[in-house]
């Protein structure tokens, strides 16, 4: 199968294979693209990225039986985020849904788009509902960087909403309208922005022409490892999950039955998870590789999944499974094989918050 490719791929010096597309590894250099991206602004090609569209009156509340968070009181112009799990509470996939009125947005994982609809269309009977691919027919920019909002013309405000929830506000950038879904990678401000694909490239050169950095993938890697956030593959999925993986402020236990309800509410009430994602930090100078296990005392209690592509600020970052008994914010591991080096936990993984109150 051919690869795909972006449009917006002018400037980009290397690409790589991600996804089934061709993509720029990075435009000008790692270390400046990510120092823009942590204390200013950089805009990465994100239409990788999956995008359904849900029509039909019973859209919110299936979704609401089928995931873990509450979506069936989202107003129009609400969003938030929620996982589809397995009749055994696996991960299906974790879904943005983005109420527009007449219908729902759902942002997928890159590549997961019609496993969704086969999975809400197994669930759906008399329903009314209607879920299509328009990954094809959009394009969607991620904005990163705490200049994000200023950059869009949006109030810059302290974030008071639950990190599981999206703000979504219509924009309209040099004649250009977009859909504006404000998602934090982490700690980091992002804002996806949504619009036609033939108004892709006036973007981006509105977005870049006003001070936003390009950004590659190798970039993109590095912050979503940096500040905690799961990826498909590497440790989301089927053989996760929602509370080992970290999502558990995506999780509401209050509000009903839903798809593989009763096995995450039994992890949670009997304390039986028996790992957790959590961020790692490794020597400055070790070789560590995604698979490689965490040991002490020569037990292998985890696996690192991910590892940033780069050392950021001299220090080479990671996330890994650990089993739950040894998941403690500076634990210490050794990483297998000679001359691994070791790793330390800085903190459970969980992108969207602790647990709800």
């Amino acid at each position: 199968m051919a690869l795909q490719e972006l449009p917006l791929q002018t400037g980009a010096a290397v690409f790589v294979e991600r996804h089934g597309y061709q993509l720029p590894a990075y435009y000008s250099d790692f270390a400046s693209e990510y120092e823009a991206a942590t204390t200013a602004v950089g805009v990465h090609d994100a239409s990788y990225m999956g995008r359904l569209k849900a029509t039909g009156e019973d859209g919110l509340d299936l979704l609401n039986r089928m995931s873990t968070n509450k979506v069936v009181d989202l107003a129009a112009g609400e969003g938030a985020v929620t996982v589809l799990t397995t009749d055994r509470g696996r991960i299906v996939d974790v879904l943005g849904v983005v109420n527009q009125g007449d219908y729902v947005i759902l942002l997928t994982s890159p590549g997961r788009q019609q496993a969704v609809i086969e999975w809400l269309d197994k669930y759906t009977i008399m329903e009314d509902l209607t879920v299509e691919d328009i990954t094809p027919e959009t394009a969607m920019l991620a904005l990163v960087g705490p200049d994000s909002g200023e950059l869009l013309g949006l109030t810059s405000t302290p974030r008071s909403h639950a990190l599981d929830s999206l703000t979504i506000q219509p924009v309209r950038l040099r004649g250009i309208d977009a859909l504006a879904v404000e998602q934090p990678l982490g700690a980091l401000s992002r804002y996806w922005l949504i619009a036609a694909p033939d108004a892709a490239a006036g973007l981006w050169r509105h977005l870049t022409d006003n001070g936003a950095t390009p950004i590659g993938t190798t970039a993109m890697d590095a912050l979503r490892v940096n500040f905690g956030v799961p990826e498909y593959g590497p440790e989301l999925g089927e053989p996760y999950n929602p509370l080992e993986a970290g999502l558990i402020g995506s999780v509401d236990f209050a509000k009903g039955c839903y798809i593989g309800q009763e096995v995450i509410a039994r992890l949670d009430t009997y304390k039986k998870v028996q790992k957790y994602l959590v961020s790692l930090r490794f020597d400055a100078d070790a070789s560590v590789s995604p698979g490689d296990a965490l040991l002490q005392d020569g037990k292998d209690l985890g696996a690192v999944t991910s590892v940033a592509p780069a050392p950021s600020e001299g220090v080479l970052m990671g996330l890994g499974y650990v089993r739950a008994a040894a998941a403690t914010p500076g634990a210490r591991f050794d990483v297998a094989g000679p001359d691994k080096g070791s790793a330390e936990i800085l903190a459970l993984a969980q992108p969207f918050g602790p647990a709800k109150e």
